[in-house]
């Protein structure tokens, strides 16, 4: 766990992205650790799954991003958990390699998904689809490594693809527009202040950043919502072992079999 923590005061219009951020310094033990309630999905298993990664070098509107995804795991309604569990595999995925990679799977699923939406051409939207389920399963062996293995996520690069700009470059707007569009009432409000801290995100200066709009964008998707909530429970034990500091290696396993099985059902 991390010596300190920052806590953030965000003062913020009704209509606007956040525009005036404090940030104070925190011992770590002056924290209360989040309590277990025993529900599948909560803050417990995100927040204590977020407890692997280096905060010194987490971006500030990363962190912001981090306490909306504890907030819609406290959610009751499936969609609400099931974007909560991607999106901290996700952004654990994206901020635990020492040198970011591309966003290249990510940036061509919110393409083909904004495509499909303003246009209803399903063309490319499942190839898209399984590349970046794909890169998913591959954010699960990267926690996995980062549990056992700390050093060897350390040092190492994330993924690298032969898309242009690296994946950083797509149509954020449009998509951001559709997931509102179909969030519920008992999520939207938290919805609505992932978008804000992503395009803090996807307008940054550094990689790290813009990979991590494009992940949590393309996670957000309606279609990977649906996937995930068909493997909602194994992937939500696989995040619950490593909040737990346990051994995640089978349950891992589990989670991607899972996950991939239920890519195969869906009929995009």
């Amino acid at each position: 766990m991390l010596p300190v923590a920052l806590v953030l005061f965000v003062a913020q219009s009704a209509f606007a992205a956040p525009s005036v951020v404090g940030v104070q310094f925190k011992d770590f033990n002056e924290i209360a650790p989040v309590p277990d309630n025993g529900n599948l999905v909560s803050s417990f298993v995100t927040d204590g799954s977020f407890g692997y990664i280096d905060g010194g070098d987490t971006p500030l509107y990363a962190q912001m991003l981090i306490q909306s995804i504890n907030d819609l795991a406290n959610r009751r309604d499936s969609a609400s958990q099931a974007a909560a569990v991607v999106q901290t595999i996700s952004t654990i995925g994206e901020l635990a390699n020492g040198v970011p990679g591309d966003a290249c799977e990510a940036a061509a699923l919110i393409n083909a998904y904004a495509n499909f939406v303003s246009t209803g051409n399903r063309a490319g939207l499942r190839s898209a689809l399984v590349n970046y389920v794909q890169r998913v399963a591959g954010y699960v062996d990267t926690i996995v490594q980062l549990v056992v293995n700390p050093n060897s996520v350390r040092y190492s690069s994330g993924p690298r693809g032969k898309c242009l700009g690296g994946g950083r470059s797509y149509q954020f707007e449009e998509t951001w527009d559709a997931i509102l569009d179909k969030s519920n009432a008992y999520q939207i409000d938290l919805v609505n202040e992932e978008y804000c801290a992503s395009k803090r995100l996807y307008n940054a200066l550094n990689i790290r950043s813009n990979n991590l709009a494009a992940a949590v964008t393309a996670s957000s998707t309606a279609p990977v919502i649906q996937i995930i909530q068909n493997a909602l429970a194994p992937l939500a034990q696989f995040l619950r072992v490593v909040a737990k500091g346990g051994n995640p290696v089978q349950a891992g396993a589990t989670a991607k079999v899972a996950l991939l099985e239920s890519l195969s059902k869906m009929k995009y």
